[in-house]
């Protein structure tokens, strides 16, 4: 899936939503980022991690982030435009080689990421290059394939959610992430599993803003109708009507820590 600029941007809306919200203050309760601490997110996309952060590591620390599409790089330094630039950055560079000297952060996030990645283990060595000894990983991920809309027609809701699902590159990796950390060096702290449940869909919930911005890679890419993605709109709307519409998404989030030797 192709993260163009109408894409980044519907994703941004996706994160102000209330489940969006209450998740990244979960994750922030994770990773305990403290005044000082220098952290990386990698895979920034419009920023909305790192602008989160900022606060928290300041005065004396540091957030850079970095995405591997320009147009993300691009929003997220328009988005952060009145963030202190001493404590926040943003630079075009890809999680496969990363463009930092070796213990350079205390921290690391890789947010709704590696499911993306051509080689995810590629980038988790990486991070674990750049971390210090002792620096945390806060790697995230969805398992699409429970990401569910509730619907009338089972058949077509089945099909669109197997289609949304695979538009990564796996579509497992979150059941797989800690012991992926593990294969990588890492030292597992702590697993979590989230999940997202909404009853409304409307403009500013996390259901509504997905259904929207796939759009064009359902048409283009996976070769869905564009009657059958207006019927599944329609049938989801239908629901939200009759007061039996759902959308839920179960999310695995893994702290770690970087045993590194340093020697």
């Amino acid at each position: 899936m192709e993260f163009t600029e109408p894409v980044l941007l519907e994703l941004e809306s996706q994160r102000r939503s209330p489940a969006a919200v209450a998740k990244r203050d979960r994750l922030m309760e994770l990773l305990r980022p403290t005044p000082g601490e220098r952290v990386l997110d990698i895979g920034c996309g419009s920023g909305a991690f790192c602008r989160e952060l900022a606060p928290r590591v300041a005065p004396g620390g540091s957030v850079v982030g970095i995405d591997y599409a320009s147009a993300a790089i691009d929003i997220a330094r328009r988005l952060s435009a009145c963030a202190d630039r001493s404590v926040l950055t943003f630079a075009e560079a890809d999680g496969h080689d990363l463009p930092f000297a070796a213990a350079s952060f205390d921290a690391a996030v890789c947010v709704s990421v590696l499911g993306f990645c051509r080689n995810p283990a590629q980038v988790l060595a990486e991070a674990r290059r750049v971390l210090r000894s002792g620096g945390r990983l806060l790697v995230v991920n969805s398992d699409e394939d429970t990401r569910i809309y509730n619907g009338r027609d089972r058949e077509l809701g089945r099909r669109m959610a197997r289609a949304i699902a695979d538009r990564s590159n796996d579509p497992w990796l979150g059941r797989r992430i800690a012991p992926m950390l593990t294969a990588a060096g890492f030292r597992l702290e702590q697993e979590a599993v989230l999940v997202d449940l909404e009853r409304e869909f409307a403009a500013g919930t996390s259901g509504y803003a997905l259904a929207h911005f796939v759009r064009d890679y359902l048409l283009q890419n996976v070769g869905i109708a564009e009657a059958d993605y207006a019927r599944w709109l329609a049938d989801l709307a239908a629901c939200a009507l009759d007061g039996s519409y759902c959308y839920s998404v179960v999310t695995y989030a893994c702290l770690a820590v970087s045993e590194r030797d340093e020697r």
